[in-house]
């Protein structure tokens, strides 16, 4: 038989963990649905609004969707200019919408002519050094 010994110091942890845990609020997986969804709510408002301020200081967050953003950017001044690559991009759009072949075309025209332009790459931004 074993047993189980009884250190001062293992029962005095024990104590202090019980204390804490029932002063402690719930974690977020152990919300109720309603609650969670709220906590998610305003999870999500803060997030936007630390992204919106970001980007008015001029330093938007590296967000998969500000990246995504800035990719499609990069590839509208290459089609624009016929950059390295240009012939590239075409054909991975052309892909991307199988059984429209015009689309692909179509996009390299507005982006020359101006009628495709980037979001977030902009003249200034592009002219400006980075620090």
């Amino acid at each position: 038989m074993t047993e189980t010994t009884k250190d001062p110091q293992t029962e005095a942890l024990a104590a202090l963990y019980k204390a804490l845990k029932a002063g402690a609020k719930p974690t977020v997986r152990e919300l109720s649905p309603a609650d969670r969804t709220a906590y998610d709510r305003e999870s999500k408002r803060r997030q936007r609004a630390r992204a919106k301020e970001a980007k008015a200081a001029g330093r938007p967050e590296a967000s998969d969707a500000a990246i995504r953003e800035a990719l499609a950017d990069a590839a509208i001044l290459l089609l624009a200019v016929d950059g390295p690559g240009a012939d590239e991009i075409q054909r991975a759009v052309h892909k991307a919408f199988p059984g429209r072949p015009g689309v692909a075309s179509t996009a390299r025209i507005r982006a020359k002519t101006g009628t495709l332009r980037p979001k977030v790459l902009t003249a200034e931004r592009l002219t400006t050094p980075s620090a």
